[in-house]
């Protein structure tokens, strides 16, 4: 591989934040594919660990819940206060909270109506 096209490799793979694929698999766009192919099955496997989330979540009563909901939104005031620092590694957290607190939202709201 040609020294100029393992930089342009290298920056690549820094400003997207993907894994890391040896040299011996491709070059160039072949590489990048591969990895992007494997961060897209990442985060699918992120998804369905969240749907067990929710199944898990509906065996709780409405005062768990409460207090779950406590403890996400200090979660999410945390994170919000790590990126106003520039602390915070994983940016996606953020919404991946305001997700989490919207399904315990979701879940009081249909134990109070008796849902």
């Amino acid at each position: 591989m040609k020294k100029c096209a393992s930089r342009r490799l290298e920056r690549f793979r820094s400003s997207k934040n993907v894994l890391k694929v040896t040299e011996k698999q491709g070059c160039g766009k072949k590489l990048a594919r591969e990895a992007k192919a494997l961060n897209i099955k990442a985060e699918l496997q992120k998804q369905k660990v969240s749907g067990k989330a929710v199944t898990e979540l509906a065996g709780l009563d409405v005062a768990a819940l409460k207090g779950k909901l406590a403890e996400m939104r200090k979660e999410l005031f945390d994170l919000r206060f790590k990126h106003a620092t520039g602390q915070l590694q994983n940016v996606a957290a953020i919404p991946a909270t305001k997700r989490q607190i919207a399904r315990i939202l979701t879940l009081i709201g249909q134990k109070d109506l008796g849902a």
